[in-house]
Formats: structure tokens, sequence, C-alpha cells
């Protein structure tokens, strides 16, 4: 029962942060049309692989030294990261400034549109004022919480008054730019006066301590950027793919997000009994928490590829159908990164294989980069795509090779028999029994609703052990609320 409350609550707080976005993306995509949102992708999604490459790490390194580093003051960790995320900065912007000067000698998207990249630094300079990661380390998440859901209202209204034209799309990426700027600045009059203190100087020390945990921002967020960024260079003219692919991103992530909290949620219970050294229970609760990632990731992989192209037609616009068959592309990472979380996110971290994972996400940058170069040019954003879904499937398998003594190859494949086979006819039913609808909102509720009830009846009849399971917690929950009514 407490897992699955754990569950539920990292949930509702993960789609928040995703379900939010969704809502200015479909006003803008009606507004801006195919050619203008693909610019502004193409100037939001570079500047953040920018951020996310200078300060990600800086902003991890902030956070676990104020959690862990009980040998220094919070005014001495504040301090010399403050100076280390200057120097990051610095270097972010003249890399930025060397990057686009190269690319203009040639590249005729970056020769056309030397504003909307200088507006584009501005998500920069508002990054660079982001004080959350101090908050957050200190145990005070709530405020960066409310500050962030804020910017987002603000963002929103700001957006319906000044986007509403195709030729606002340098609009759209100056507000994303100020609105990040206001919404730390409020952050930074919060900081406390008791980091007015003197102060150590280890500069030296924090450098290197923020060379080792650029580790910790590789993976699937920067391999998609990256993706968009080499599309940029080697496919410049696909300036609507680009905002197709954003868009596709974008919605995937709620598939993404529904089954990583499935695993992230068990790994408190994941951390007890590995501190038992109770082998048997431990490969237990890996079977038990591959096998539900699976049950959940894969009606959403189906779903997501079955609903897609219609569903898009009518939240997107008509221009924007196409973003429905990335969104299949893109479909099957929904159950990759489930699987990713449980080996690399769980079991290898914890049995003090560490290394292995930071070399897979190494090669996974080279592979990622290496992919998407060489398919770019014949096959335009979907080999951005082609080069997430290898370089996401190199990873689980040297991870799985590394978690063999818990589970091997063959018991993923019979844990995910079941779900597949009722996931495969959930698909096949809908798409041949919707696939000359029209494409409106009661399209998508029904096939939704036909997916759900194929799928539990599937399962039912395959006699899925999450059934008896999910049988067991609504008996505990019924004696619960039993108990409660009976005292009062």
């Amino acid at each position: 029962m407490r897992g699955l409350k754990n569950y539920f609550n990292q949930v509702v707080y993960e789609l928040m942060q995703v379900i939010i976005p969704l809502i200015p993306l479909a006003y803008l995509t009606h507004v801006l049309g195919m050619n203008s949102f693909g610019l502004a992708a193409w100037a939001i999604g570079s500047m953040d692989l920018l951020c996310l490459l200078f300060l990600g790490s800086s902003n991890l390194l902030g956070q676990d030294l104020l959690r862990n580093n009980l040998d220094e003051t919070e005014a001495n960790v504040f301090w010399n990261v403050f100076v280390i995320r200057g120097l990051a900065i610095l270097a972010a912007a003249i890399f930025f400034g060397g990057f686009v000067w190269w690319q203009s000698q040639t590249n005729g998207l970056y020769q056309s549109h030397h504003d909307l990249l200088r507006a584009s630094l501005l998500l920069l300079v508002g990054s660079a004022l982001d004080f959350s990661w101090y908050f957050i380390g200190t145990k005070r998440p709530l405020r960066p919480l409310l500050q962030a859901t804020s910017t987002k209202v603000l963002f929103l209204v700001l957006v319906l008054v000044l986007v509403k034209t195709p030729a606002d799309f340098n609009n759209y990426v100056l507000l994303i730019g100020w609105t990040r700027i206001v919404g730390n600045l409020f952050l930074i009059f919060q900081l406390p006066s008791t980091l007015k203190k003197r102060i150590h100087w280890h500069i030296g020390s924090y450098l290197g301590q923020w060379l080792k945990t650029l580790t910790h921002v590789l993976g699937f967020e920067l391999f998609a950027l990256s993706g968009l960024v080499i599309a940029s260079i080697q496919g410049p003219t696909e300036i609507a793919g680009m905002g197709y692919y954003e868009a596709a991103l974008q919605l995937t992530q709620v598939g993404i997000v529904l089954v990583i909290t499935v695993g992230v949620s068990t790994l408190p219970r994941f951390y007890q009994i590995y501190q038992q050294n109770n082998y048997q229970k431990l490969i237990e609760h890996i079977d038990n928490a591959v096998e539900s990632v699976t049950a959940v990731g894969i009606p959403l992989m189906f779903g997501t590829a079955a609903t897609a192209v219609q569903f898009n037609t009518w939240f997107l616009g008509q221009g924007f159908s196409a973003v429905g068959l990335f969104m299949a592309a893109l479909a099957p990472l929904i159950l990759l990164l489930g699987w990713n979380t449980i080996l690399g996110g769980q079991f290898l971290y914890l049995a003090g294989q560490a290394r292995v994972v930071n070399f897979t996400l190494w090669l996974g940058v080279i592979i990622n980069t290496t992919i998407a170069w060489l398919l770019v040019p014949r096959y335009g954003l979907f080999g951005s795509i082609y080069a997430l879904l290898i370089t996401e499937l190199m990873i689980f398998a040297i991870q799985l090779y590394y978690a063999r003594e818990v589970i091997a190859f063959g018991r993923i494949i019979a844990l995910m028999s079941k779900y597949m086979v009722t996931g495969s006819l959930m698909y096949l039913t809908i798409v041949v029994t919707t696939y000359n609808w029209p494409p409106y909102p009661s399209t998508t509720v029904f096939q939704i609703g036909l997916g759900i009830m194929l799928y539990v009846i599937g399962i039912v009849l395959l006699r899925s052990p999450l059934v008896k399971k999910f049988g067991r917690i609504c008996k505990s929950y019924l004696k619960v609320i039993r108990r409660r009514y009976r005292t009062e």
C-alpha cells in the first residue's frame, strides 16, 4: 500500500511538470504553424542543450554538497558553486559564439536567423540566475516548486497575449527567456542573509568535482536535444521536422513519466532489501519491478502508436498530423527507459557498478551522436529518433548483461510475453476499428476506452500475476476504510 501511495504521489508531481507545458503547446502549434514553430523549437532546444551541458551538472553538484558535505558551511558551498557556475556560463557563452560563427560560414539556417539566436541567449541568462539547487539541497523544495508553477502560468498568459501570428516566433523565444529570468529573480530575493559570511575558497577542488558530475547529465534528455542540434547541422532545411520532433518529444514524455515513476517508486524497498543481503528477496523484487514497468509500459507504448496520428491532428492542428508518426516511432522508448530505470537507476548503482552505468552513458553519447550524424541527411529527424532508439537499446543490453545474476534476458522475455501479446492485439484492434474515423476528440476518447478495456480483459484472461496483486491491494485498502468507518 505504501509503495502504491508513493507511486501516485510521484506520478501527480511529475505529470504536472509535463502536462502544464502541453497547454501552450497546442495553442502555439495552431498559431505559429509548422515552420515558425520549428524555428522556435530549434533555437530553444539548442540553448537548452547548452544549459544542460554547462549548468546541469553544477546544479546537481550544489544539491549534493549541501545535503551531504558536513565539513563545509552552507555559505562555503553556495559561493564556491556560484563561482563554478559563473565559469560554466562564461564557457557556454564562448562555445555558443564560436559554434554559431562556424555554422554561419556555410549553413543557411544559422545565417538567416541571428536575431532568433541572440534572443535565445536570454534562456542562458535565465538559467544562470537559477538558484533552485540551493533550496532543494537545503531541503526546501516548496519554494522552487511554487516559483516554477507560477512562472509557467505567467508564461501561458503572456503567450496568449503576445503570440498571435506565425511572425511572432521570435516573441515566443523572448517570452521564454524573460519569464525564466523574472521567475528566478524571485528566488534570489529569498536567499537567506546567513550566506553573507566569510568563506574559504576551494575553486580547484570544486572544479574537479564539477567535472566528475558531468556524467549525471548524460541520458535521454541530452540524447534527444543533441539529435535536434545535429539535424540543424546535417539537415538545415528540415525546419518543419524540428517542430514535429519537439512536439512529439513533449507528448511522449507523458507516457515516459508514468513508466519511469513505476520504477522509481520501488527504489526505497529495493534499497531496504539490498541492505538486508537477502538475495532471494532481491531477485523477487527485481522481477516484480520489471513486470510492473512492463505491464504499464507496453499498453502505453502500443496505445501511443495507435492513437497518435488522429490525436495530434485535432490537438495540434491539421499541419501537425505528422507528429503522430514521430510519436509512433518514439513509442518504444517508453518501455526501454522504464527498464533502464530498474537496471541502471537501481540495481547496478547499489551493487557498486556505478562505473558500468557511467560507461554505458558515455558510450551512449558517442553512439547517439554518430548514428544521428549518419542518418539525419537521409532520414531527416527520423534519423535522430532511430539514433535514440538504438542508443537506449544498447544501454539496456549492456546493463542487462552486468545484472544477469539477478535477471537474465530469458526472464525479461518470459515476463513481457503476456503483456506483449495483449498489447499487440489491443494495437491492432484500435487501428483496424478506427482507421477511417475522423480526427476528433471523441475518436481519441473512444480509442483510449477501447484500449483500456481490451488490455484489462487480456491480462485477466492470460492470468497475469499483477491482477492478483492488485486484488490484494484493493482488499487491503477496503479493510483500512472499514476500520476508519467503524471507529468514526
